[in-house]
C-alpha cells in the first residue's frame, strides 16, 4: 500500500492539478488517477455523477475499471450506483465472499479486482458524485486509506460545485460529453485490437496502454488513431461531438 499523504499535501496536489487542467473532465480524470496512485499500484479509480436521478460515468484512471463501471450501468446494479442513490459509503473488503451485485461482481473479479470502495458526496441539489476505488488485494480499506479516499471525494465535489457555479448547463453537458466520447473511442479501439490480434479484452487494453506510454500521448488519442487506421476516417463519435455546438 502507498503511504497516504496528509490533508495539506493532498489539497496542494489537487489545486496544482486544477490549475494545469482547465477542462472539467480532464481534471476529474486526473483526480481519479491520483486517487488510484495513492491507494497503491494495484488500485484503480473511477468517478460517477448522478444528475436528476440519472447516473453517468465521468472519468476513470484506466480502462479496466471503466469496463467494470459500464457493466454496472448496464445491469443497473452495483456499489457505485448504491453509493450515489443512498448517499452513503459502500464497501466490500472481499468480493469473493460477497453476494451482492452479481453481474458487476463477476466483471470486477474477472478483471482481477478483490475489493471495492465507493464514497459519495453531494454537489448541489440534484447532483451527487461518487469516487469509486477498485483494489486487487482484499481487506485494504483501513482508516488511513479511508481518510485519503474521503479527501479526494471532498475535493471532487468542491471543484464540481465551483464549476457549476461558474458555468451554465450547456457548457457542463458539452464537457461531460467529451469524457463519454473519449471512453467510446477507447472501447472502439479495444475492439479493433482484439479483432486484429485475436486476443482478449485485457490483452487489447494492455497493448493500447503500452502504445500510449511509449509514444507519450493520451490514451484516447492513441485509440482514435487505431480506429482511423481501420475506418479511414476519425471515429464517428469524435466527429459528431466536434459538430455539436457547445
Amino acid at each position: 500500500m502507498y503511504d497516504p499523504l496528509d490533508r495539506a499535501a493532498v489539497i496542494t496536489e489537487l489545486q496544482n492539478l486544477l490549475l494545469e487542467t482547465p477542462a472539467l473532465h480532464e481534471f476529474v480524470e486526473g483526480i481519479a488517477q491520483a486517487a488510484a496512485s495513492h491507494i497503491g499500484p494495484a488500485a484503480s479509480a473511477t468517478v460517477s455523477m448522478q444528475r436528476d436521478g440519472r447516473p453517468d460515468a465521468v472519468a476513470a484512471s484506466d480502462t479496466l475499471a471503466a469496463a467494470c463501471d459500464q457493466v454496472e450501468y448496464a445491469a443497473d446494479d452495483g456499489p457505485c450506483l448504491d453509493a450515489l442513490r443512498h448517499g452513503s459509503v459502500v464497501r466490500s473488503d472481499d468480493l469473493a465472499g460477497d453476494e451482492r451485485w452479481d453481474q458487476w461482481r463477476a466483471a470486477a473479479r474477472a478483471r482481477g479486482f478483490g475489493s471495492i470502495l465507493a464514497v459519495p458526496r453531494p454537489v448541489r441539489h440534484g447532483v451527487v458524485i461518487a469516487l469509486n476505488l477498485y483494489a486487487r488485494p482484499t481487506h485494504v480499506w483501513d482508516d488511513a486509506v479511508l481518510s485519503v479516499a474521503h479527501m479526494y471525494a471532498d475535493e471532487i465535489a468542491r471543484t464540481m460545485r465551483l464549476y457549476l457555479r461558474g458555468t451554465d448547463q450547456a457548457e457542463l453537458n458539452a464537457d461531460l460529453r467529451a469524457a463519454i466520447v473519449s471512453r467510446s473511442v477507447i472501447d472502439q479501439a479495444i475492439g479493433v485490437i482484439m479483432a486484429q490480434n485475436r486476443c482478449s479484452e485485457d490483452d487489447a487494453i494492455a497493448i493500447l496502454r503500452t502504445a500510449s506510454q511509449h509514444r507519450n500521448i493520451k490514451l484516447r488519442d492513441v485509440a482514435a488513431t487505431v480506429v482511423e487506421s481501420v475506418a479511414g476516417a476519425p471515429p464517428k463519435d469524435v466527429e459528431t461531438f466536434r459538430e455539436r455546438p457547445t
